[in-house]
């Protein structure tokens, strides 16, 4: 059973009392919370993601609450523990989702992780390491529309001792003017509300294509990384970057390199060493588009020698 299958009042319903929960890839979370707008708000941005059961021991559990003494605020709780407080009403959303966010990016060390978009096209898969106001998640969400499938906007999930990348799709974060250039370049993309007045500005969210909640436990072999940088009106640009440049540049955006200690260092030397890597400049999305496309349609080829 979907989110989407549940009934505006069982949704409430369900909040209110034992919890919603429900599965994220490898990953579960369970939501308690009595405000409508936040059981309504989660049950579109995942609405395609399958329920989990009541007894499942999630991940995380998160309860969202008015503040008693602050009308018109809440907070985020995540296991009893306050994430946010004094919050405006009106951003709940957008916090919540950068809580679950919290939640990925800190707790699971079983895995290796990057701060990496990534997308996958028969078995192989392209990361994208940036940073904010790299462009990785409006190109990411550009490739997802353009035939590529998501694993992730946010973190490359790596298995030790596989190597293989494990999807964690969830609604891609957009932000300010990358908003308007997906809704153009995608029309059939699914926004959520837009929430101006954020720490990081005016926020929307694409729902994941179903077909990527639906292949969530589908993994995908690393092939090419690829270090995006958007730049207005810049003409498309392609690199190949050295290994060891790879890799101190993937070091600086992974999440738990130094937990992992030497295991990190070995794990990220061999991604390294699976992947083709490149710097790819961009102020247009469908040229920085077809560009991955070339490339990653020539097997064993590279478009460029590699820069000193």
């Amino acid at each position: 059973m979907r989110l989407r299958e549940i009934p505006e009042v069982g949704l409430l319903a369900r909040c209110r009392q034992e919890g919603l929960a429900w599965h994220i890839g490898p990953f579960s979370v369970r939501l308690k919370t009595r405000l409508r707008e936040v059981a309504n708000g989660v049950a579109l941005l995942y609405a395609e993601f399958p329920l989990a059961e009541q007894d499942t021991i999630v991940d995380a559990e998160i309860h969202v609450e008015r503040e008693a003494v602050r009308p018109g605020k809440v907070r985020i709780r995540v296991d009893g523990i306050d994430q946010y407080k004094g919050l405006r009403r009106s951003l709940t959303i957008p916090l919540l989702e950068w809580t679950m966010n919290v939640c990925v990016f800190q707790r699971p060390h079983e895995y290796f992780m990057l701060h990496a978009a990534v997308v996958e096209r028969n078995g192989r898969a392209v990361l994208l390491p940036g940073r904010a106001g790299s462009g990785k998640s409006t190109l990411c969400a550009g490739l997802i529309h353009r035939g590529w499938r998501l694993l992730s906007d946010e973190v490359a999930l790596i298995r030790p001792g596989h190597g293989d990348l494990l999807p964690v799709p969830r609604p891609v974060s957009l932000k300010d003017k990358s908003i308007g250039v997906i809704r153009r370049f995608a029309p059939d993309a699914i926004l959520g509300p837009e929430w101006p007045g954020t720490a990081k500005g005016t926020v929307a969210h694409m729902l994941p294509p179903a077909v990527s909640v639906a292949r969530a436990h589908d993994v995908a072999t690393p092939r090419w990384i690829v270090f995006p940088s958007f730049s207005v009106n810049a003409p498309t640009s392609l690199e190949s970057i050295k290994k060891g440049t790879a890799l101190m540049r993937a070091a600086d955006n992974s999440f738990n390199y130094s937990v992992h200690g030497e295991r990190g260092f070995m794990m990220l030397s061999d991604l390294i060493d699976r992947c083709e890597c490149y710097e790819l400049t961009f102020g247009n999305l469908d040229d920085a588009i077809e560009t991955i496309d070339e490339f990653s349609t020539v097997a064993g080829k590279s478009p460029t020698a590699e820069r000193p």
